[in-house]
């Protein structure tokens, strides 16, 4: 698990406080002020570690984001010649922290280099300058930290008619739009169970069984089934059904919060202890008791051993955390629960939560939008 981060010139970041995360993560505040930025630092790290296991270069444009040159990702108030530096805390008995730097590559722009990286493991400093190709023992360990990383962006698919037949990718994910979500359910007999604590309702323990579940339980009914299981169609389909009938209907025209939610229920189901997920907007197209369940179904999946990133603007997201934390049915701790506002100044607080679930040092602007229209309601009707 990733304990702390600190950022210097990356993006909007020229020198970051230090941001300290836990099991579950939740990241709010004003639009452009950085709540992105910071997650793009752990997904660019992430494919860069698929890419090369050395962590040799800085994979700027991947699978999971794509940022267009070394000069867009390099703060724009940093001096010409200063480089990026990502300084990484673990709870992990291999390492306690990392620091990484990346200088320009004038030949390669769509990449970095990999300057230096210092590792700190069991009471040992070790330097590694420059990274190798044969990569050094102690690199590729921190390279398996970082690199299973589930990643479900704010702009998913949403409904489609169709998507073609393929194999899964080696590191079983939804991808960033939720494009192998449809292929996943579709051949979820050959994968894992879900975990024990994530297990919803009396039917089979199944990947695909549990996202109808969950999905009933978030939406208040679901059920899934495909059209093209035959090993000659090439394409597959999603049908959907949301009421007590045995019809079934394309996703079009159920609704879009089943299609936005789906993924993001897959992928809670298929991450494992040690691996990182990441939501964008997870509220996005859902009603707010469908947010406030999607927000407890999170807290179960960071209760399994996933660290979970969550950014959102709602504040029944924001709720629906608080209360999870006060469930003693979910193993999750009021202490467990980071949340990090983003003000106008680009800065961020990290906020307090006590074991009531009451935030004990509330900022100007959090989620007080409510208050400030019904006072202006009351002004304006007088």
């Amino acid at each position: 698990m990733i304990k702390e981060l600190q950022i210097q010139n990356f993006k909007c970041f020229q020198q970051s406080r230090p941001f300290e995360f836990s099991k579950l993560n939740l990241l709010t505040g004003i639009n452009g002020r950085g709540k992105s930025s910071l997650l793009q630092t752990l997904l660019i790290l992430s494919q860069s570690a698929w890419r090369n296991t050395s962590l040799k270069t800085l994979a700027i444009n991947d699978e999971l984001v794509t940022l267009g040159n070394f000069d867009d990702i390099k703060n724009s108030d940093t001096p010409r010649g200063e480089n990026i530096h990502f300084n990484l805390k673990f709870d992990s008995p291999f390492i306690d922290e990392a620091k990484i730097q990346y200088a320009e590559n004038p030949e390669q722009p769509l990449q970095a280099e990999c300057l230096k990286i210092e590792i700190k493991s069991q009471g040992k400093d070790i330097v590694v300058e420059p990274p190798k190709k044969q990569s050094d023992e102690i690199v590729v360990t921190l390279a398996e930290l970082i690199k299973k990383t589930h990643f479900v962006s704010a702009d998913r698919l949403g409904p489609v008619k169709y998507v073609d037949k393929k194999n899964l990718p080696e590191f079983i994910h939804v991808g960033p739009r939720g494009e192998n979500t449809i292929n996943i359910l579709a051949n979820s007999r050959s994968l894992d169970n879900i975990n024990d604590i994530l297990y919803k309702g009396n039917d089979a323990k199944s990947i695909l069984q549990q996202t109808v579940e969950w999905m009933s339980y978030v939406l208040d009914g679901a059920k899934i089934d495909f059209s093209g299981k035959d090993k000659e169609s090439s394409v597959l389909g999603l049908l959907l059904n949301n009421k007590s009938n045995s019809y079934w209907y394309k996703p079009a025209n159920v609704g879009f919060g089943y299609s936005y939610i789906l993924p993001l229920i897959v992928t809670g189901l298929i991450a494992k202890p040690g691996e990182i997920v990441i939501i964008e907007n997870p509220e996005a197209h859902l009603h707010p008791r469908a947010q406030s369940k999607i927000s407890e179904f999170f807290a179960i999946v960071a209760s399994c051993g996933v660290q979970v990133f969550i950014e959102s603007h709602s504040e029944h997201i924001l709720n629906g955390l608080r209360v999870s934390t006060l469930n003693r049915n979910i193993g999750i701790n009021y202490n467990e629960l980071n949340i990090h506002y983003f003000s106008e100044n680009f800065e961020s607080v990290k906020l307090q939560m006590n074991e009531k679930g009451k935030i004990e040092n509330w900022p100007y602007g959090f989620f007080d939008q409510q208050e400030i229209d019904l006072a202006n309601i009351f002004k304006f009707s007088r």
